[in-house]
C-alpha cells in the first residue's frame, strides 16, 4: 500500500511542488517583461497576462486536488480512487496554455518564413489537435470519475505526448534554421520524457506529475523569448552579446537603484537618444510579433 501511494499520490504531490516552482519562475519573467517593455502593443501585453492567469488557474486546480486527496480524504482509501472535477479540468488548462504558446511560435515562423502559410498550417494542425485531445480526455474522464479509468485512454495520452514532442522538435528546428542560433527547448524534452515515463509506468501518476509542468514549460519559453528580444537582435545584427551590466536600463530602474554608473565617453544626450531608439525598436518588434 505504501509503495502504491508513493508511485501515485506521492508523485502527484511532487508534481504540484514543481508546478508551483515553475509558476514562480513565470511570475518573475512576467514582471521583467512588463518592466522592460512598457511600450509593447496592448495585445501582446494582454497575451502575457492571459497565459500567466491560465497557469495560475491550473495551479489552483491541481493544488485543490492535492489537498483533497492528501488532507481532506486522509485515511479514506476509497476516496483515493475517485477523480475530482478539478483534476479532470486541469487537462484543459494545460492544453490551452500549450496551444497558445505554440501558436505564438508559429506566428514567428510565419513571419520569418515570409508568410509561408503552407508550412505554418502543417505545423498548426497538430497543435490544435493536441488541444482537442486534451479536452476530449478531460470530458471522458469526468464522465467516469474513477482513477482506474485513466488507463482506458492510453491511445489518446500517447497521441498527445507523441504529437507534442514531434511538433516541438519541428518548431525548434525551423526557428533555429531562420534565426541561425540554437537554443535548448526544454518543453520538447519534457514531452519526450512524459511519453517515456507513461510507456514505462502507465499505472502510476509519475507521468501526470510531469504533465503538471508541461504547460509552464511553454509559457516560460514564451516569456523568455519576449524578454530576450534585445539580446537576440544584437546577435542577429552582428553586434555580439554584451556580457557586462546593461547601461540602457534594460533590467528596469529598480534593479540598479542606488548604483552609480558613469561613462566618460558618452554624454547624457547620447544616452537618451540610444535608449529612445532601443525602445522604439522594441515597440516595433512587439507590435509585429502577433
Amino acid at each position: 500500500m505504501v509503495d502504491a501511494l508513493a508511485e501515485t499520490y506521492g508523485a502527484f504531490f511532487i508534481g504540484v511542488l514543481f508546478a508551483t516552482f515553475f509558476q514562480g519562475v513565470l511570475t518573475v519573467q512576467a514582471y521583467i517583461y512588463y518592466e522592460n517593455f512598457p511600450r509593447d502593443h496592448i495585445s501582446l501585453k494582454s497575451l502575457v497576462a492571459i497565459v500567466w492567469l491560465i497557469d495560475l488557474i491550473h495551479l489552483v486546480l491541481i493544488t485543490q486536488s492535492c489537498y483533497h486527496y492528501l488532507i481532506h480524504s486522509w485515511g479514506d482509501n476509497a476516496a483515493l480512487l475517485v477523480s475530482t472535477q478539478a483534476l479532470d479540468l486541469h487537462l484543459v488548462f494545460v492544453g490551452l496554455a500549450s496551444v497558445i504558446c505554440q501558436l505564438f511560435f508559429l506566428s514567428r515562423i510565419w513571419r520569418f518564413s515570409q508568410k509561408n502559410w503552407i508550412l505554418t498550417g502543417i505545423l498548426g494542425i497538430p497543435c490544435v489537435l493536441i488541444f482537442v485531445l486534451e479536452v476530449f480526455i478531460s470530458v471522458e474522464i469526468s464522465r467516469t470519475p474513477n482513477v482506474a479509468a485513466f488507463s482506458e485512454y492510453t491511445g489518446e495520452v500517447l497521441s498527445v505526448f507523441a504529437l507534442a514532442a514531434s511538433v516541438d522538435v519541428a518548431i525548434a528546428v525551423i526557428l533555429v534554421w531562420y534565426l541561425q542560433q540554437g537554443k535548448t527547448s526544454f518543453e520538447r524534452i519534457l514531452a519526450v520524457a512524459d511519453l517515456i515515463v507513461y510507456l514505462a509506468t502507465p499505472r502510476t501518476f509519475v507521468f501526470i506529475a510531469m504533465h503538471f509542468s508541461m504547460g509552464r514549460m511553454y509559457t516560460n519559453a514564451f516569456l523568455a523569448t519576449l524578454n530576450s528580444r534585445r539580446k537576440l537582435r544584437q546577435v542577429l545584427d552582428g553586434g555580439g552579446a554584451n556580457i557586462g551590466p546593461p547601461t540602457d536600463g534594460s533590467m528596469g530602474p529598480s534593479f540598479f537603484a542606488g548604483m552609480q554608473m558613469t561613462n566618460n565617453t558618452t554624454t547624457s544626450g547620447e544616452l537618451t537618444t540610444q535608449r529612445s531608439g532601443r525602445d522604439e525598436k522594441d515597440q516595433e518588434e512587439g507590435n509585429s510579433t502577433l
